[in-house]
């Protein structure tokens, strides 16, 4: 019977602002390793900073993880038998995992004011020594120093007592072997005078208490781990394995932020993105996939192919061009259910409906003649947020129009009597309070545009700008069967009185 335990992985952000890319990529190797190993995703908000911690960002966080689709086996809304999920629901268990500490002499009390540590750094720059954040002033205060300390009414934090010799090191899963000198290391504080944690306590205490056997997080973290782990020495536990990832820089090789364009989760779905294109994207960034080939995988795939071993060290540029490429290949993949259930969504938020009055051939339902639309846009369908646009023609009156297709194919007089003599071929089809078909329209632009002796591509533009207020659409015969007799001859009139 074996012995290994099960993989348990967490995602932990703070809620004190959006879910950036970055945080949303460690979430999905996190969910990714969990998924492949048959393990567990545990959701924990680490809310201790009272101060920039906030409802708005927790509720933001989740929002995100939920339309990423990376559902957690424990934590908020879920449960678990690890919980509280929040640590501001677990300050007992850093209280008393303190005080244990304190009882073994790990840590000391620390008297130092902020003024007092600035200027004491003040006073060693001005020696021209270095300062790394601490001195140690308070480490061998002796008993009647530190209880005259406290009679003055001082408050006081507590203090970890760093190893003076030796190394901390620890062979971490994507960049090897990590090594710091303890000598450089300061003594950091756990507990805070105000009788809150420090982050590096709790999470310790936390990965602990919630067995985590892996730690997966962005590299920004690694001056954070050799602390840790002398958290985790003075409290006699064995500390997971660490795997710090690559951070993700803009297209300039810079680190991404708001001035390369969207940086957080509900940005791109505001800008069209759907859920499987990110996901794809973002296991994309710091990950090879091997000599596969093809990048546009759905998350089965995902799960499958995916390891620590393929994690790079290198930091990973954010392409948004790929990103819309991606995007555009899973759009182009998906099924008419699937396209549907995208767009409808759209169709509510406009309160654009089908309507049996536009005569259209075979519809009876919305979900019908959007499946007919979608249809009809074919490949063009790459980019959700650009969807509206693109069949606003055949929901709305009110539709864009482009003016210098406009002006190059329907300003002229010559042009307005040609779609005149259109209308007035097609009114009687278009009158009879039936459906017309493609082919009953081809053949009444056809024959007009033998009646006028021009060439029917000429009468097909200028009909198409008259329709659509574009210059490309699909076929145009396809998009006068959708669009509908009765409003069919209403633009052909409006064209040319217009």
């Amino acid at each position: 019977m074996s012995n290994q335990r099960q993989v348990r992985v967490r995602f932990a952000p703070s809620p004190t602002g959006y879910l950036h890319v970055g945080g949303a990529r460690t979430a999905l190797f996190n969910w990714l390793y969990a998924r492949s190993q048959g393990g567990a995703f545990v959701l924990r908000i680490e809310d201790t900073d009272q101060q920039r911690s906030s409802e708005e960002s927790y509720a933001a966080i989740l929002r995100g993880l939920d339309w990423l689709g990376l559902d957690w086996d424990e934590g908020p809304r879920v449960g678990g038998d690890h919980g509280p999920y929040l640590q501001s629901e677990r300050l007992d268990l850093y209280r008393a995992q303190c005080d244990r500490l304190i009882a073994a002499e790990q840590v000391y009390r620390c008297f130092c004011s902020n003024d007092d540590l600035t200027r004491r750094a003040d006073e060693a720059k001005a020696r021209g020594d270095s300062w790394d954040g601490y001195d140690g002033h308070c480490r061998d205060l002796s008993a009647q120093q530190q209880a005259e300390l406290e009679a003055e009414g001082r408050p006081h934090c507590w203090r970890l007592r760093t190893p003076e010799e030796g190394t901390t090191f620890w062979y971490d899963l994507i960049v090897g072997k990590r090594e710091f000198q303890n000598a450089v290391l300061v003594d950091r504080v756990v507990f805070k005078a105000d009788g809150f944690p420090t982050y590096n306590f709790a999470v310790v205490v936390d990965d602990h208490e919630m067995a985590m056997t892996h730690v997966l997080r962005g590299d920004d973290h690694v001056s954070n781990t050799p602390f840790q782990l002398l958290i985790y020495a003075a409290c006699g536990w064995d500390p997971p394995k660490f795997g710090h990832m690559p951070m993700i820089l803009g297209p300039d090789k810079k680190r991404l932020s708001k001035r390369h364009g969207a940086t957080s989760v509900e940005e791109f779905q505001d800008l069209g993105i759907i859920p499987d294109a990110m996901v794809n994207y973002l296991a994309l960034l710091g990950w090879s996939i091997g000599a596969s080939g093809d990048e546009v995988l759905e998350r089965r795939a995902l799960v499958k192919k995916f390891s620590l071993k393929k994690v790079g060290s290198s930091p990973a540029a954010f392409d948004y061009d790929k990103l819309d490429h991606i995007n555009a290949q899973h759009l182009k993949r998906l099924g008419p259910e699937q396209r549907r259930e995208l767009v409808l969504p759209l169709l509510v938020q406009r309160d654009w409906a089908y309507d049996p009055a536009w005569l259209v051939p075979g519809v009876v339902t919305t979900a019908e003649y959007c499946d007919r639309v979608l249809k009809t846009l074919g490949g063009r369908f790459s980019n959700l947020a650009r969807v509206p646009e693109q069949i606003g023609f055949f929901f709305s009156e009110n539709y864009a129009v482009d003016q210098e297709a406009r002006q190059a194919h329907l300003a002229s007089a010559e042009t307005a009597e040609q779609l005149g003599q259109l209308a007035a071929k097609l009114t009687d089809t278009c009158e009879l309070s039936q459906p017309v078909s493609a082919a009953g329209f081809e053949s009444g632009v056809r024959d007009t545009a033998t009646e006028l002796g021009i060439e029917a591509g000429a009468l097909i533009h200028a009909c198409r700008v008259a329709l659509t207020g574009q210059s490309r659409s699909a076929g145009i015969f396809e998009v006068m069967e959708l669009v509908g007799g009765p409003r069919v001859l209403a633009r052909l009139r409006g064209a040319v009185s217009g």
